[in-house]
């Protein structure tokens, strides 16, 4: 799990450069910082990174971390920062007080393209993952709400003796009709009602 004792050694792994107690690094022409002292998590919302929920940018829980460790390999892999929106709320259904998605990615035409769910790695990804394979649990009820995103994907990342790792499961949220062919039993995403019917669908298992 990263927590905050780890992280001074898990941003020197990622090759940020440290000032005082002040961490940072340039992707491309944008850049990533974190301050050690405040415990605070600096990303680049003046380049169009959208943070909705301040409390996803200090050290008050070890998500946080994940949260951040993501959205640095998000940049690595060329997405821009106006394509990235943190934190963004939607209505999960009747009686619910709502839900945010930790990570949401954009195409180029600002569409939405991939959900992403952050969790601690270990325990609380295990029981994640269980729980959207049984009922769909939080992803598929934010893709409920904006049925034209392609992708969702439950992620986690660790670090452990001075290594990175990380797990992510990518569902493909648009319909599979060969698939569907041969498995009459499950719904297609474009007639379901309900988030439980959504499930059931092929899944893919890398983190691109």
């Amino acid at each position: 799990m990263i927590s905050s004792d780890k992280i001074e050694k898990l941003l020197n792994f990622l090759s940020f450069t440290k000032n005082g107690l002040t961490y940072s690094k340039s992707i491309g022409s944008t850049c990533l910082r974190i301050d050690i002292s405040k415990q605070a998590i600096h990303y680049p919302e003046s380049e169009g990174l959208v943070v909705n929920e301040r409390q996803t940018c200090n050290f008050s829980a070890n998500e946080n971390f994940v949260v951040f460790e993501c959205v640095h390999r998000l940049l690595e892999k060329g997405y821009k920062p106006e394509h990235i929106e943190l934190e963004p709320k939607w209505k999960l259904g009747h009686g619910s007080s709502g839900g945010r998605a930790d990570i949401l990615v954009k195409d180029n035409f600002g569409k939405p393209l991939l959900i992403i769910e952050c969790k601690t790695a270990g325990t609380e990804f295990k029981k994640a993952w269980n729980k959207t394979l049984q009922d769909g649990d939080q992803l598929f009820s934010y893709a409920h709400q904006i049925s034209e995103t392609q992708f969702l994907c439950l992620y986690a990342s660790d670090f452990e003796n001075d290594k990175l790792s990380y797990q992510s499961h990518i569902i493909a949220h648009r319909d599979n009709d060969q698939y569907l062919a041969a498995n009459p039993h499950f719904n297609p995403f474009r007639s379901v009602n309900d988030v439980k019917e959504c499930t059931g669908q092929p899944k893919l298992d890398t983190f691109s």
